[in-house]
């Protein structure tokens, strides 16, 4: 996904069902970065920014960005100024960096995240953002780099074990949307592979099957948007169903000044 997934009505970005993948998830992703686009502010890091989808979002906001992302990326490292490893990103920005990190759907596919998310509060400024996400019940994806998912709990811990103070927390659907998505995702992978059998592989590649395809997660993102949006607006954290099962969740967290004995 990049930013020509997106189309921008009314000064609000909405991502296109044509082109985009798991559009449900993404499509609620997109509408909480749109909701704390003030907190994308100052100097911004994009961790595992791939072809930095967000990147037209936050540079209308932002005084300065940088995207970061793997050597081996599988994406086209559009206008990536640094290429490493998460887990190194201190080897390459100072402390105290940036007033801003946006981490979206990576901290699943690094080798060592409790180094990574402690490099993260490192080179953030005191009172820095932290603005990320993370799958829970979700497919595979990316292999073989995908090595976790994580509850809400677990989420929040290992930022909170790293100085971060939790502002905002939602999740991305409940046990419905769970169940949505597993179901509907392997009706999807059996209809192509059904047509792989026969010996056509291209079917993927079309703008028309996927627009068709996607068809189901775009009625169940209008039927579920209008709730989604309050909750944003309320600041709800999740239910105790959304902690149960939830296809991933977002966070908002602020870098605490470390007192000094």
């Amino acid at each position: 996904m990049d930013s020509t997934s997106f189309e921008k009505r009314n000064g609000k970005y909405y991502l296109k069902y044509s082109t985009a993948e798991s559009f449900y998830k993404n499509s609620l992703l997109l509408e909480c970065i749109q909701h704390f686009r003030n907190s994308l502010k100052g100097k911004l890091l994009d961790l595992g920014c791939g072809n930095k989808p967000y990147s037209e979002i936050y540079n209308e906001i932002c005084d300065s960005s940088v995207g970061c992302d793997v050597p081996f990326s599988l994406h086209q490292k559009t206008d990536v100024e640094v290429l490493c490893l998460a887990e190194d990103i201190d080897k390459h920005f100072e402390p105290s960096s940036f007033d801003c990190v946006l981490c979206t759907e990576v901290l699943e596919h690094t080798g060592d995240d409790r180094k990574v998310v402690e490099n993260i509060s490192r080179i953030l400024k005191d009172d820095g953002t932290l603005i990320i996400s993370t799958p829970f019940i979700y497919v595979l994806h990316e292999a073989p780099h995908d090595n976790r998912r994580y509850t809400f709990y677990g989420l929040k811990n290992i930022l909170e074990r790293n100085n971060f103070e939790i502002q905002s927390a939602f999740s991305m659907g409940g046990t419905l949307s769970s169940g949505f998505f597993i179901f509907y995702y392997s009706l999807t992978k059996i209809f192509y592979y059904s047509f792989k059998k026969i010996g056509i592989n291209s079917l993927d590649k079309s703008r028309l099957v996927r627009s068709i395809l996607n068809f189901p997660e775009y009625i169940f993102y209008i039927l579920n948007i209008s709730s989604f949006r309050k909750k944003l607006s309320l600041n709800k954290l999740p239910s105790t169903n959304e902690m149960f099962s939830s296809p991933g969740y977002f966070m908002v967290a602020k870098k605490m000044t470390k007192k000094t004995e």
